[in-house]
């Protein structure tokens, strides 16, 4: 199922509200917790997390208490079923703000661990990285401006993976067990 969330959003003049609020239930009912910052450990606040409403920010939710796990990537909206973000469960027991969300993005991939093999520079969205990229693998990268997602799959399906700005020298720095990219999407206020 492909993210129902918009890829990008508009704040107004002096907006800096940052708020998501998780709910046990579908449908945004049962118990539900406020938060707005980084949380290790949610499980403290909610047993589940079957739906979600992202008042402001862009958000990266983990499957496990201390940013592991999978992620779950979302943008403000409402979220009314877990798979409505992709997850493939109702358990998130960790979230924290993506910090690095506007201004230019630009992304370099590379087909071997530590920078070395060939190179792909990207500024763009890539729907199916094998159209600009030889390979479906990547080795390593360097996020040189924004925030971007990896996703296992073509199309911004599977598995996510957060970069943020800096370098990453083998694929497990960036939490995933294979070097497969199947697609990949910037982050961005507009």
């Amino acid at each position: 199922m492909k993210p129902t969330f918009p890829m990008s959003y508009s704040t107004g003049p002096g907006d800096s509200f940052l708020k998501i609020v998780f709910y046990e239930d579908r449908d945004f009912a049962g118990k539900s917790y406020d938060c707005k910052g980084d949380s290790a450990d949610l499980q403290a606040f909610i047993h589940r997390c079957n739906s979600v409403k992202v008042e402001g920010g862009w958000w990266v939710l983990y499957e496990r208490n201390n940013y592991t796990g999978y992620q779950y990537v979302i943008g403000p909206g409402e979220y009314n079923d877990y798979q409505r973000w992709m997850g493939f469960n109702d358990c998130v027991r960790s979230c924290r703000i993506i910090k690095n969300a506007k201004g230019p993005c630009k992304l370099r991939l590379y087909d071997r661990p530590n920078f070395s093999g060939e190179s792909l520079e990207l500024t763009e969205n890539s729907k199916s990285i094998q159209d600009k990229w030889v390979r479906q693998e990547v080795q390593s990268c360097k996020v040189l401006e924004g925030s971007w997602i990896f996703y296992e799959h073509p199309n911004f399906c599977g598995r996510q993976y957060l970069l943020e700005k800096g370098e990453y020298r083998h694929h497990s720095e960036w939490g995933a067990l294979k070097s497969v990219v199947g697609s990949i999407r910037r982050i961005m206020e507009l």
